[in-house]
C-alpha cells in the first residue's frame, strides 16, 4: 500500500555493500586511490542470493599517498567520509545489543580500549595511518546519539570514530553511512570495514574483542586476544536486497580538512571481477496479511476505517528475508465513499509543505489530517507515529483529484509517502494505490481514518457484510500480485436505529416570507431528508394559484451560456467570481447541505437565474452551483427546471432535471436543498385568502416517488379594493337581423384584487346567431394547437404588469359538454393562458360565463368579436329604439363583488349614442 518517497532512516544499518570493486587512479593530490568491497559467504564465495543473510561484508578505501621520511603518508588529512549503500541492502541494529556511550568511553581493563561488551560487536575495522602500523579493532553497535537513528563506533588509536546511518531521503531511499569531522591529527591512509552477517555466530568468536597489528605476510599480532562468545541469540544483522537486479553501485565521497574532495564508486562483482547481480528471487518469501474494519457500524453514517498490512519478518540466519513491498492497492467495499460532510474545516497539504524531495519532516497543517498512521519495523525499537494528510487537488504527484500523504516520524526517522486515490465515477468506490515503494522492511502498517461527525468516509446505505480487497506486489517478483480481503458487517441504521428499509420520506417546507395578499415577497423552499431515507434525485413543485413572478424587465440567461458552463472543465471558484449568466437574470440563491450524519456540509454558493423555453415549457429556472466543498473545487453543476404554466389557472409547476447524485466519483449525498427567490418585487402573492398548498412530487435515486405538501395561505385580503369596469360596444348594423361586431373592454386598477369569475349576460336585443356557427374546434384539435381557421370568431388582448408585452390571441368556438360550444380565448405571448367561457341562455338572452379566471393582475382586457357573416350576435330588434344594458357579475379573488349593468353602446344615426 505504500510507496515510500522518503527512506526509513535508521531502519537499517550497515557500513558498506561490498559486492565488488573498481580502483581509482593515482594522483599527486588528495583523493581516492582505490575503493572496493565484497559480500561473502562463509567459504569466501560471493553471497548474491536475494533476501539472503551473508556471512560477512567488507568495503575498503585507500587515499593517494607518497613516501615520506616517516613512512607512507596521504596527500592531506581526511575530514569526512560518506558511503552510499545500494537500495535494499539492509542491516538491523536491533539484532544485537547496543553499547552505551558510558561503556564505550570506559576503560575497565586499563588498556585504552572501549568497555563495550562482546555481545555488541558487529564486525571490525582495519585502518592505517601515516608512519604507523595497520591496526584491526572491533566495531561496536552503539546506542545512537540524538540526530541519528543508528550508529557504529570504533577506536582508532586515540580517536573515537562514529559511523552514523542516515537515509537518502527524497532520493533513492538507500542508506548513507557518514563519518564526519575525523581527527585532524590522524593522517589516514585507508580503512577497511568488515561487517558480520550474523554477529553472534560462533565463527566470529576467535577475533571477537581482539585488537591487533596487521603486518603484511604475517599473522596478526594481537595485544588483546579474542575468543569471546557473544552470549546472545544468533540473529541476522545483514540482509541482501530482495530484488534481482543487475550489478548495483556503491559510492563514496571524501573531503579533506583543507577542502579538497573526491568521489568514486564500484559495481557489484564476483571474486574474478565479473559483474554480478542478485539471483533467486523466486525463492524469496512474501506472505502479506490484510485486515479491514469500520469504526462505525451504522448504515448511511459518517465513519472511519482501520486498515492493517502485515509482512512477517524471519529472523533465522539460514533463511531468507521477506521480500520488500513494491506496490499495494486497496479497494474499499462497495458503498463506502467520500463523505461530503468532511469538507467543513478541511484543509490540504501542499507539495511545498510535505516536501517529498526534502530530508526534513513534513509541515502539513493539522486541518489536512484525515487519519493516523503507525508503522512498525523490526529494525527500530519503537514504532513510527504520524498522520494521513489530504493532498492538494490536482497539485500532487499524480495530478489527481484525490491524493494522500502518509507521514510517520520517530527515532530520528521521517517517512513521507504519496498515495493516489481513485473514486469510481459511477459508484464512488474508493481505490488507493501506493506504487514503487522503497526496498525497506516493515512488519506492520496500521492506518486509521478518522471517525466522528466529520469522518472522511460514509458507510454504505444498507446493513450487510462488506468486503475490502487488497493486492500486494513484492520487489522480488514485480509481475506478481498477492490478493487479500477482509470483511466487516453493518449491523444498524443511522444513530443506532433499525437498519434502513428502503423508505423514502422527504420533507417540504415552502412559502413566502411576507404572506400578505397581493404583496411582493421573497419565496423560500426547503426540501430535506434524513440519513435513513433514500437519496434525492428529482423534484416537481407546483405553486398555489396566484403565486406568480413578475417577468417584466428580466432578461433570460442565454442557452449558449448555460451549455458552456455545464460543459466547461473550469473551476467553480472562477464561476463564483465571474458568473456566466448576467446579473440581471438572477432571481435568487440556492444552498445545499451534503454528507452523512448530524453535521452535513453547507454549500451556499448557488444562484438561480431566469432562462428561456425549455423542454416544452415557456420558461425555465437555471441553477448554477459552483461545487466548492472545503478545499475541493469540482467545477460547476447546472440543474435546469422547466417552468410549466397551467393555461387555465396560471399555476406554475417547476419540473427539475435529475439532480446530480455523484460528481467526479464523490457521491453528493444531498440532505437538504434550500431555494430562496428573493429578487425585489418578483414573487407576487395571490389575492385569494383561501387555504392552499405548495405541492411536490419527489423522486429518489432508487426510482421511488413521494408526494409532499406544505400549507400555504395569505392574509388581509379584505384590505384589497375591487372595482373593475367593463364597457361593451356594438359596431355595425343596428337594425333587426343585422350582425354587429362586439368589443368588450375590461379595466382594473393596479394593486386591487384580481378577477375570479366573470359572467356577462347580454340583453334580449342580442341573440346567438346559430346559423353562423359552422366550424367548431374540437378539444383534440385545440390541445394540439391545430384548430381550423374557420373556428376563429374574434380576438383578444390582455395587459398585465407582470409581463413586458400584452398577451393576445384568437377567440375560438370549441366543443363543449354543454349544449352550446364554449367560447375560448387563447392568449399567447411569453406564456399562454386559455380563458374558457361557457355559453348559455338566460332570460331569453345570451350569457357567457368565465368561471375560472387566473388570479393574476390584468389592467386591461379587450375582447373583439367579429360581425357580419362571421358574427355570433344577431339583433332581435332595432337597437336605436331603446337603451340596452348587459347584466355583468364580477367576483374578485378576495370574495368581493363588482356587479354592474353597462350600456351596450352602438352607432345609431352615425352618432355614438347609448340607446
Amino acid at each position: 500500500m505504500i510507496r515510500f518517497k522518503q527512506a526509513l532512516s535508521g531502519f537499517i544499518l550497515a557500513t558498506a555493500l561490498l559486492f565488488g570493486g573498481a580502483g581509482a587512479a593515482q594522483a599527486q593530490e588528495f583523493g581516492l586511490a582505490d575503493f572496493d568491497g565484497e559480500v561473502l559467504q562463509a567459504d569466501g564465495s560471493p553471497a548474491n542470493r536475494a533476501g539472503g543473510h551473508p556471512f560477512s561484508a567488507w568495503t575498503e578505501f585507500k587515499l593517494n599517498t607518497y613516501e615520506a621520511p616517516l613512512g607512507i603518508t596521504p596527500y592531506g588529512n581526511l575530514r569526512d567520509v560518506e558511503v552510499d549503500l545500494p537500495v535494499g541492502f539492509a542491516g538491523n541494529p536491533s539484532a544485537m545489543p547496543k553499547c552505551t556511550a558510558a561503556q564505550f568511553y570506559a576503560d575497565p581493563s586499563q588498556t585504552g580500549r572501549p568497555g563495550c561488551p562482546p555481545s555488541t560487536q558487529v564486525g571490525y575495522v582495519v585502518f592505517s595511518a601515516a608512519g604507523q602500523a595497520t591496526n584491526r579493532v572491533p566495531l561496536f553497535n552503539m546506542v545512537a546519539q540524538p540526530g541519528t537513528p543508528a550508529q557504529l563506533a570504533f577506536k582508532a588509536i586515540t580517536s573515537n570514530v562514529f559511523l552514523s546511518a542516515q537515509v537518502r531521503t527524497g532520493s533513492d531511499y538507500g542508506l548513507t553511512i557518514e563519518a564526519p569531522d575525523l581527527s585532524q591529527g590522524y593522517a589516514v591512509n585507508g580503512t577497511k570495514v568488515v561487517l558480520w552477517g550474523t554477529p553472534a555466530d560462533p565463527a566470529h568468536d576467535a577475533i571477537r574483542g581482539s585488537y591487533c597489528w596487521i603486518v603484511p605476510g604475517m599473522e596478526p599480532i594481537c595485544f588483546v586476544e579474542g575468543g569471546n562468545p557473544a552470549g546472545v541469540p544468533e540473529r541476522p544483522f545483514l540482509t541482501n536486497p530482495t530484488t534481482c537486479t543487475g550489478p548495483v553501485q556503491t559510492g563514496i565521497r571524501v573531503r579533506s580538512w583543507t577542502g579538497e574532495a573526491d568521489s568514486a564508486a564500484f559495481a557489484s562483482h564476483d571474486q574474478f571481477g565479473n559483474p554480478l547481480g542478485l539471483a533467486g528471487c523466486d525463492d524469496v518469501p512474501f506472505a502479506p496479511s490484510f485486515k479491514a474494519s469500520a469504526s462505525e457500524l451504522s448504515a448511511a453514517s459518517p465513519g472511519g476505517m482501520r486498515l492493517e498490512i502485515g509482512l512477517p519478518q524471519s529472523e533465522a540466519p539460514s533463511g531468507l528475508a521477506t521480500s520488500h513491498l513494491k506496490g499495494a492497492r486497496v479497494e474499499l467495499p462497495e458503498g463506502v465513499s467520500v463523505n461530503p460532510g468532511s469538507a467543513d474545516g478541511l484543509a490540504v497539504c501542499t507539495p511545498a509543505q510535505v516536501d517529498l524531495r526534502g530530508d526534513g519532516p513534513a509541515a502539513c497543517p493539522d486541518a489536512s489530517k484525515v487519519g493516523s498512521v503507525r508503522l512498525e519495523t523490526p529494525v527500530l525499537e519503537n514504532p513510527l507515529e504520524g498522520a494521513l494528510y489530504l493532498a492538494s487537488q490536482r497539485d500532487n504527484p499524480f495530478g489527481s483529484l484525490l491524493a494522500l500523504y502518509l507521514v510517520a516520524e520517530g527515532s530520528d526517522v521521517v517517512v513521507k509517502v504519496p498515495g493516489r486515490v481513485e473514486a469510481d465515477p459511477a459508484t464512488g468506490r474508493l481505490t488507493t494505490s501506493f506504487d514503487d515503494n522503497p526496498q525497506l522492511p516493515f512488519s506492520r502498517l496500521t492506518v486509521e481514518l478518522f471517525g466522528g461527525p466529520r469522518a472522511p468516509l460514509r458507510m454504505p446505505d444498507a446493513c450487510g457484510t462488506y468486503t475490502a480487497t487488497a493486492g500486494f506486489t513484492p520487489w522480488s517478483r514485480p509481475g506478481e500480485r498477492v490478493q487479500r480481503s477482509d470483511s466487516f458487517r453493518i449491523e444498524r441504521g443511522p444513530g443506532g436505529g433499525p437498519c434502513p428499509d428502503g423508505r423514502f420520506e422527504p420533507k417540504l417546507t415552502a412559502g413566502t416570507v411576507n404572506p400578505l395578499a397581493g404583496a411582493y415577497s421573497p419565496f423560500a423552499l426547503t426540501l430535506s431528508r434524513d440519513d435513513a431515507s433514500q437519496r434525492l434525485r428529482g423534484l416537481s413543485i407546483t405553486l398555489p394559484p396566484g403565486l406568480l413572478g413578475k417577468l417584466k424587465g428580466i432578461p433570460y440567461c442565454p442557452d449558449a451560456t448555460l451549455t458552456g458552463i455545464s460543459g466547461a472543465d473550469g473551476s467553480g471558484a472562477a464561476q463564483l467570481a465571474n458568473p456566466g449568466c448576467p446579473a440581471a437574470s438572477k432571481l435568487g440563491t440556492v444552498a445545499v447541505a451534503a454528507g452523512a450524519g448530524s453535521s452535513p456540509f453547507q454549500l451556499d454558493t448557488g444562484r438561480a437565474y431566469l432562462a428561456g423555453p425549455y423542454k416544452g415549457a415557456p420558461l425555465s429556472l437555471a441553477v448554477v452551483m459552483p461545487a466548492l466543498a472545503g478545499p475541493f473545487d469540482l467545477g460547476s453543476v447546472i440543474v435546469r427546471s422547466a417552468l410549466r404554466v397551467d393555461s387555465t389557472s396560471a399555476k406554475i409547476t417547476a419540473v427539475s432535471d435529475p439532480l446530480p447524485t455523484i460528481l467526479h466519483g464523490i457521491p453528493l449525498d444531498l440532505r437538504e436543498l434550500r431555494v430562496a427567490i428573493d429578487r425585489p418585487e418578483f414573487t407576487l402573492n395571490p389575492t385569494s385568502c383561501n387555504a392552499m398548498a405548495v405541492n411536490g412530487s419527489i423522486t429518489s435515486a432508487a426510482g421511488q416517488t413521494a408526494n409532499v405538501a406544505d400549507r400555504f395561505q395569505v392574509g388581509a385580503c379584505e384590505r384589497l379594493g375591487f372595482a373593475p369596469k367593463l364597457s361593451l360596444d356594438l359596431k355595425g348594423g343596428t337594425k333587426r337581423a343585422k350582425y354587429p361586431a362586439l368589443k368588450a373592454v375590461l379595466k382594473a386598477k393596479p394593486g386591487q384584487a384580481n378577477l375570479g369569475r366573470v359572467s356577462v349576460a347580454l340583453p334580449r336585443s342580442a341573440f346567438l346567431a346559430q346559423e353562423h356557427i359552422k366550424t367548431v374546434c374540437t378539444r383534440v384539435q385545440f390541445a394540439a394547437d391545430a384548430c381550423p381557421a374557420a373556428s376563429v370568431y374574434g380576438k383578444a388582448t390582455a395587459s398585465t404588469p407582470l409581463l413586458d408585452k400584452p398577451l393576445s390571441g384568437p377567440v375560438y368556438l370549441r366543443s363543449s359538454s354543454n349544449p352550446l360550444p364554449d367560447l375560448v380565448v387563447a392568449l399567447k405571448g411569453q406564456i399562454e393562458i386559455d380563458l374558457v367561457g361557457r355559453i348559455d341562455s338566460v332570460n331569453g338572452g345570451i350569457r357567457t360565463t368565465f368561471d375560472q379566471v387566473p388570479d393574476a393582475p390584468v389592467t386591461r382586457f379587450v375582447l373583439q368579436m367579429r360581425g357580419g357573416k362571421k358574427g355570433l350576435l344577431v339583433n332581435s330588434r332595432d337597437l336605436c329604439k331603446s337603451t340596452n344594458r348587459a347584466q355583468v357579475l364580477v367576483d374578485g379573488q378576495n370574495g368581493k363583488a363588482a356587479d354592474q349593468r353597462p350600456v351596450l353602446t352602438n352607432s345609431c344615426g352615425g352618432n355614438s349614442r347609448r340607446r
